[in-house]
């Protein structure tokens, strides 16, 4: 074998790899950049969805409060604290332990 023809293959080879690695050098920030668009897409999608569920589930409140009289009670007692006139409402508090009931030596 010549040693022309065996620099030659060699030089082409380089040159092979060169190019590969050009193209790889100016696609992968696309790459990537593409990858992490699709990561965002799907957590706003998710998020969406979440928001959807949420919005679903208000509509299907407001409906009830419009049309369940015993849910609007419900709701009056427990998140708005009312009671109707003439009843006696209990609350119970759990005791909580203040440091001022240690005993001191």
């Amino acid at each position: 074998m010549n040693i022309w023809t065996t620099i030659t293959q060699i030089s082409k080879v380089i040159l092979v790899l060169l190019a590969i690695s050009l193209i790889a050098h100016f696609f992968y920030p696309k790459y990537t950049l593409y990858r992490d668009l699709q990561r965002r897409e799907s957590e706003l999608r998710e998020g969406v969805r979440l928001e959807e569920d949420m919005l679903q589930l208000l509509k299907t409140k407001q409906e009830r409060l419009r049309n369940d009289p015993r849910f609007v009670e419900k709701i009056a007692r427990e998140e708005l604290g009312l009671a109707k006139p003439g009843e006696t409402v209990f609350k119970f508090v759990d005791d909580v332990p203040t440091n001022s009931s240690r005993r001191r030596p």
